[in-house]
């Protein structure tokens, strides 16, 4: 199972977790996709926000992993941030709604 984590304050996402994969190694069949979207979708997010808006952030990323915090950044780096972020967390419930028995998406203020 993937977890998702997207915590707010204010209103404003502030950081990501993702944790695990779809299914475990010896399971794995066509599901592997899952995986793949979420760390495209997740990955370019990361991408976006360093090379494209050039805001060099906190991450941690390892196999089946990806942590992401705005501590630290201004107020304004972090509004333009946010259309990113957003999206990211849409494109990702997007793929929950379909495969719920896959990936879990929780957002919680922080």
């Amino acid at each position: 199972m993937i977890k998702v984590g997207f915590f707010k304050s204010l209103g404003k996402i502030v950081s990501f977790k993702i944790k695990g994969h779809a299914i475990p190694k010896e399971e794995q069949l066509d599901v592997d996709l899952i995986c793949c979207a979420v760390s495209a979708i997740s990955q370019t997010t990361v991408i976006g926000i360093e090379e494209v808006l050039k805001i060099k952030v906190k991450y941690d990323i390892k196999n089946g992993f990806l942590n992401l915090n705005l501590e630290g950044q201004t107020l304004e780096d972090i509004e333009r941030c946010q259309v990113l972020l957003e999206t990211m967390m849409l494109g990702l419930k997007s793929i929950e709604i379909t495969y719920s028995n896959y990936i879990k998406i929780e957002t919680k203020e922080v």
